[in-house]
């Protein structure tokens, strides 16, 4: 991988594995919000999340202009997108 030896990936991994978090809250879920203000939804085939403008870019996520409170229909958005552009990229990979 990336010219990293195993013992080295062995010990990042250990690290990540190790790290421990304290969670002390979360906020109401009014305070909660998609990002908006990304990439144009005009400018996005939804076939495939390609962009228009440059083909061979794709978007899903919160890259694009989105604005809503956060919840299952932004995440099941942001998952459907995905799934689409990712099996649009990997078309052209695909044996004939």
């Amino acid at each position: 991988m990336g010219g990293y030896k195993q013992k080295e990936l062995q010990h990042l991994a250990e690290q990540l594995t190790a790290c421990r978090f304290q969670v002390t809250g979360k906020s109401t879920f009014k305070d909660e919000f998609v990002t908006a203000g990304g990439v144009d939804l005009r400018e996005i085939n939804f076939k495939t999340f390609e962009s228009k403008r440059l083909p061979g870019l794709f978007f899903a996520g919160e890259i694009l202009n989105i604005d809503a409170i956060t919840g299952g229909f932004n995440f099941q958005a942001a998952w459907t997108g995905g799934w689409i552009a990712g099996e649009a990229m990997a078309q052209p990979l695909a044996p004939a």
